[in-house]
């Protein structure tokens, strides 16, 4: 079998292809959102995929770009407990201000700003983490 060598100019035109293309693509998704929802007054319901496949493709985006690049920080623990109490209380607390205490069946709504936030830091953190990781042993084999 015949090995392709590609030069690192021709890496990096497929580089930018790809980002302009993904997105001009994202963008196309909000601007299809916004015109459902402000425009078209649709409710959440007839658009709910378009969101999620927005959400997963721009949120998948950053996470592959920052794993491969490996140039985040692992943020040590105690760190991370101030990040995340902060973050709760700065959402936290003008929420409660602005909507009020929620009915007593709808409760658990109040979990929300403290579920989100350790799911975005959890997230956040795996992917240091293990692009770190990545990053040492390609140092290692290299």
């Amino acid at each position: 079998m015949k090995r392709l060598y590609v030069d690192e100019r021709t890496e990096q035109i497929n580089g930018w292809v790809s980002f302009f293309c993904l997105m001009l693509t994202q963008l196309a998704l909000a601007g299809v959102l916004v015109y459902k929802r402000y425009f078209l007054g649709l409710p959440e319901e007839a658009y709910a995929e378009i969101i999620w496949i927005l959400g997963l493709s721009v949120g998948g985006y950053w996470a592959l770009r920052l794993y491969f690049s490996g140039i985040l920080p692992v943020i040590p623990l105690k760190k991370m407990a101030i990040i995340y109490i902060i973050s709760v209380a700065l959402i936290f607390i003008p929420t409660l201000l602005i909507v009020g205490w929620p009915p007593a069946e709808r409760w658990y709504e109040v979990l929300y700003p403290f579920i989100g936030v350790a799911v975005i830091l959890g997230f956040y953190s795996l992917v240091a983490y293990f692009g770190k990781r990545r990053l040492e042993k390609d140092i290692a084999e290299g």
